[in-house]
């Protein structure tokens, strides 16, 4: 990643499918059949959408089996699913897929309602774009995070480990890679980001950096 840190940002462009679903089959079935960007669309864009009014679902598809099919107990589920554990969408889908088709088993006669209102599928086209911010070290760092948009918040530390398919998010990498700073990058990436609104992580990761460089600075004046 080098030495320069420089924030990215993201914006999304909605656009409805056409498709839709009345029920639990039909859901499943859009589930399984649509892009990646649709189901990255109704989990973690949602994720950006939602945290910031504290709704208590993390995806489209659990709020609407909530609200439009009265479906308490799969809604929780699905709700149950911590998105920070999936950095491919695969095996995202894989997994919802399964809840459903497991409530099923218990519970079949959840298939047979139909929603008075449809799901609508969704999908989405990222744009990333560069911003005018550069971080040359830990303290620059600092007082740029504290500026920078939540869009920018959200791209490098949760839709990073989608597009690079890593464990990892963009901060702690390069705090790790380009400033050598191992202990501070790792409480960093073990930061539980379905407990905190985007603000919240914001302020995790700054007393994270506040709390390292007041070490640092008390072990060079003793």
């Amino acid at each position: 990643m080098g030495d320069v840190f420089q924030f990215l940002s993201s914006a999304s462009l909605e656009k409805l499918t056409g498709q839709r679903a009345y029920s639990l089959e039909e859901l499943l079935y859009l589930i399984k059949s649509c892009p990646d960007s649709s189901i990255f669309y109704h989990t973690f864009s949602a994720f950006l959408k939602m945290r910031e009014v504290q709704v208590p679902y993390n995806s489209d598809f659990a709020i609407w089996v909530s609200r439009s099919l009265n479906e308490k107990a799969l809604a929780e589920k699905l709700m149950a699913v911590d998105l920070s554990e999936y950095n491919v969408i695969g095996s995202l889908r894989m997994r919802l897929v399964e809840i459903i088709e497991s409530y099923r088993e218990h519970k079949p006669g959840a298939f047979e309602k139909r929603a008075d209102e449809p799901f609508y599928l969704y999908d989405v086209v990222r744009v990333v774009y560069l911003t005018d911010k550069f971080a040359y070290d830990l303290k620059s760092f600092r007082d740029l995070l504290s500026t920078i948009s939540v869009y920018s918040l959200y791209f490098h530390f949760i839709e990073s480990r989608i597009n690079t398919q890593l464990q990892a998010d963009d901060f702690s990498t390069w705090i790790q890679e380009g400033l050598s700073i191992s202990s501070l990058a790792q409480m960093i990436r073990k930061i539980d980001v379905s407990v905190y609104t985007l603000e919240g992580l914001r302020a995790r990761i700054l007393q994270l950096i506040d709390d390292h460089l007041k070490e640092k600075k008390d072990k060079e004046t003793a």
